[in-house]
């Protein structure tokens, strides 16, 4: 029951168990991959994210509806899975950073700190998504096709040489590099896509709720006498006339 090259080829790429697979197993997603390339075909993405791999969202009725993922340029090339928002189980962006310290040689040629210490770190865009698929149940890629390497500076603490990276009181700030900010943007959009797919709610957000109703103002007070009806002496408030103190009605 071997699987040959040319149907093995021809499997999801995010399938990783062809071997414990029967030959019955292999024909019918050999089958449901025909019928994704079919699919395919009707598949217009209107947003792409991604450099290393990418991912493809297409929009129905502005809600986000069908995804596919390849690392091709060319979808029909790799027959990307394409998949339905609502088979998604779950999805979650991670960044990952590396540290290393940069050391400098003393007189005596031994490797020392930098004084404040000195580092290159390096920054890495994952993604991992979680479907309710027959075939495979993850897809884990990386959004950045190479790692964005940084840099900080050993004289930033007093005050000179900030170039486009900070040190804040937290630690390093990778925010102020561009590539860092592009990639975290795209995590941050990919995430709501994501939720709203799932929800099957447009992009701006479900829908918004009624508006409470404004209550209306209450009716004011009908306005005093301006002049005693007893003695016609000027009203100055109160209930009760200032120069004879009969009641003011």
């Amino acid at each position: 029951g071997n699987c040959c090259k040319e149907c093995a080829g021809k499997l999801s790429p995010w399938f990783d168990d062809r071997r414990h697979s029967t030959v019955a197993q292999i024909n019918e997603q050999l089958k449901y991959r025909e019928e994704n390339m079919q699919k395919l075909s009707s598949f217009r993405p209107m947003k792409t994210f991604g450099e290393r791999a990418k991912i493809y969202v297409e929009y129905e009725n502005g809600v986000p509806s069908r995804f596919a993922v390849t690392r091709y340029d060319d979808l029909m090339e790799e027959n990307a899975d394409l998949i339905s928002f609502k088979d998604v189980i779950s999805f979650q962006t991670d960044i990952r950073e590396d540290r290393d310290e940069i050391k400098r040689r003393n007189s005596e040629g031994e490797e020392v700190s930098y004084n404040p210490p000195r580092y290159t770190y390096s920054y890495d865009f994952k993604v991992s998504i979680q479907v309710n698929n027959p075939y495979f149940d993850d897809i884990d890629i990386q959004l950045n096709s190479s790692s964005i390497e940084l840099e900080s500076e050993a004289d930033m603490r007093r005050g000179g040489g900030f170039g486009q990276f900070m040190m804040t009181g937290r630690g390093f700030d990778p925010s102020y590099n561009p590539a860092y900010r592009e990639f975290d943007m795209m995590c941050r959009e990919l995430e709501e896509i994501f939720a709203l797919g799932q929800q099957g709610a447009p992009m701006g957000g479900a829908a918004a709720a009624p508006a409470a109703p404004v209550a209306e103002p209450a009716p004011a007070a009908p306005a005093g006498p301006k002049f005693c009806p007893n003695c016609g002496a000027p009203a100055e408030g109160g209930k009760f006339c200032q120069s004879c103190g009969s009641p003011l009605q």
